[in-house]
């Protein structure tokens, strides 16, 4: 094996690189190909991200990439995401390279926070076992559960029974994105495993640079004129699978058990088809039992599993021979 070396990310010339290494990954850990050009691309230019800083490829002296590693903070996530890419041939020892590049950045970032610390996290796939050796003898925590889920929309989709003074409209004007982002607080950030509530123009800034989001697809759910409830539906998946990605979806709390939820669902899901979109795909907490059981209602099945690690990050440097011995 070539010795291996950590490069910044140039994302105008290793993009293609980036793709390449991410439908390898896709096709060992997955079947099929669901990262492309313009999700990775999106990513690497999101607000606040810094190439010379916050990346890393990691490579052979022969140039063959093993993996990459990116680090950004998305609006409304309480921790910093591990974007990580390994490749198929690629070892426990290079997942911990490209893991010790992550840990020695965020101590970068926590020494500059009050609280002295941020949390990592690193969502990974069942089948990507080289990573989850890595993650688990680095010291991340008991990963939790995630269930990938997909329903066709070839055929006809049955609609919901309409729900007396409910109405599903798209938010448009500065009242309608407060609206829809006030909504998004309160019904998903607060029981969605590691979101938290955030500012409307923080949350304006990142949207817009969210890789295949379409204003046009937001959803917002009103009864009697009041916003209950709302759905984020982006092309994230469109360029790989044809397909719309259900990213967030939700109803206020006080008001679960009206079907609601059911009725929001089928529309998004109708809206999709009339795009033209072949499926649509999401991601769901294990532990979100009322989501899974409308999720499985309305004919989604699972397709795969994922598991989300965290790792708590103090500005104080790790003892020496700490972060080694994790490989």
């Amino acid at each position: 094996m070539s010795p291996r070396r950590l490069v910044p990310i140039r994302p105008a010339d290793h993009l293609p690189a980036l793709v390449r290494l991410a439908a390898d990954r896709d096709r060992a850990a997955l079947g099929r190909v669901e990262v492309g050009a313009t999700w990775i691309a999106g990513r690497l230019a999101a607000p606040g991200l810094d190439p010379e800083h916050d990346t890393a490829l990691l490579t052979g002296s022969d140039g063959q990439v093993a993996g990459a590693v990116w680090l950004s903070r998305s609006s409304g996530r309480s921790a910093w995401d591990a974007e990580l890419l390994l490749a198929p041939h690629a070892t426990p020892d290079d997942a911990a390279s490209l893991l010790d590049f992550a840990h020695r950045r965020c101590r970068t970032i926590a020494a500059g926070r009050p609280e002295g610390e941020v949390c990592l996290s690193c969502f990974v796939s069942e089948r990507e076992t080289a990573l989850r050796i890595a993650l688990s003898a680095y010291g991340f925590a008991a990963p939790r559960p995630y269930l990938r889920m997909s329903v066709p929309l070839g055929g006809a989709t049955a609609g919901e029974p309409p729900v007396p003074g409910a109405v599903v409209r798209v938010p448009e004007g500065e009242a309608g994105l407060r609206a829809f982002h006030a909504v998004k607080n309160r019904a998903f950030s607060a029981e969605e495993a590691g979101m938290e509530p955030d500012g409307f123009e923080e949350w304006l800034r990142w949207t817009g640079a969210d890789p295949g989001a379409d204003p046009s697809q937001r959803a917002l759910l009103e009864l009697d004129g009041e916003p209950v409830g709302f759905a984020n539906v982006t092309d994230r998946m469109a360029q790989t699978r044809g397909a719309a990605y259900l990213r967030q979806i939700g109803v206020l709390p006080r008001m679960r058990g009206r079907r609601l939820g059911a009725f929001l669902l089928r529309s998004v899901m109708a809206a999709a088809r009339a795009r033209g979109r072949g499926e649509m795909v999401l991601t769901v907490d294990t532990g979100n039992r009322a989501g899974l059981a409308l999720y499985r209602a309305t004919g989604w099945r699972e397709e795969s599993r994922f598991y989300d690690y965290a790792y708590r990050v103090t500005a104080t440097p790790a003892p020496a021979g700490e972060v080694s011995s994790a490989r």
